[in-house]
């Protein structure tokens, strides 16, 4: 149950002080692709591709699906950790560290990491799995634009979501557009970077975080199927992001949590 749903249930009269958009909107720009859930992993890597990616989280509405798709992304040879409720809280605690001092450039996560945490190196969030209330809508993408800073907001909408997307813009107030050919990097990008060298590398080999987590692999992603790169490409109708620029590196923390990288 959200705060809105036990405050309509159980307060009479209550007085809400609501600083949401305030938190998460300013600044953030956001865009839709509609795809298959078959599509997913290949919109991502292309997004991957194209986008000037500082560091990204990616959030997914279960645990499971976070440990699969660290495992892809790591398959696809770009550095990553994650982030679940199921992994011990000294687990996640050095995730975090390691992440927000900049070790790895992306994480995928649950709602655990939706509320309280600043990392200004953020500059773009990916909804994998879009969430299914306005509340958690706006603290996912609440984690880029922090401080200040601009930010990308990027949703991956399946046939059954698209009743969430419009519902999710009728209480906010806001609209989402579809994703353009083109993403002007001014949008999320600091003037100062926008010249640096395109495209996010895949890096080395190296490991993340040590976790864990009930599948059994100590924080390490669990097996999973090669991403399917069937159907049409994730962005066509809809256009895709082009001309991404690199971020820093990320690399690994020496032996701990996440699936090796190319």
């Amino acid at each position: 149950m959200i705060v809105k749903q036990f405050k309509d249930k159980h307060m009479k009269n209550p007085h809400e002080i609501n600083l949401m958009d305030e938190l998460t909107l300013r600044g953030v720009t956001q865009y839709y692709a509609f795809v298959e859930e078959r599509q997913k992993v290949h919109c991502l890597n292309t997004l991957f591709a194209k986008l000037q990616i500082n560091q990204s989280i990616i959030f997914c509405n279960s645990t499971n699906r976070v440990e699969l798709l660290a495992k892809k992304v790591t398959e696809l040879g770009y550095s990553c950790f994650y982030s679940h409720a199921k992994m011990v809280q000294s687990a996640r605690n050095r995730v975090f560290h390691d992440f927000r001092n900049g070790v790895c450039r992306n994480l995928v996560c649950s709602d655990l990491l939706t509320r309280g945490i600043d990392i200004q190196a953020v500059n773009v969030v990916i909804n994998f799995d879009f969430p299914k209330h306005s509340e958690t809508y706006l603290h996912r993408i609440g984690r880029s634009g922090r401080f200040g800073h601009l930010g990308l907001a990027i949703n991956l909408i399946t046939y059954e979501d698209r009743f969430n997307l419009y519902r999710i813009e009728q209480e906010l107030g806001t609209e989402i557009q579809p994703i353009p050919a083109e993403i002007n990097k001014s949008l999320y990008v600091a003037p100062s970077a926008i010249d640096e060298p395109a495209g996010q590398v895949p890096n080395s080999r190296s490991s993340a975080p040590e976790s864990n987590s009930r599948s059994g692999t100590n924080g390490q992603a669990a097996d999973a199927q090669q991403p399917r790169n069937g159907g049409t490409h994730a962005g066509q109708g809809r256009g895709q992001p082009r001309g991404g620029q690199q971020g820093p590196r990320g690399g690994g923390a020496n032996g701990r949590g996440a699936a090796p990288q190319r």
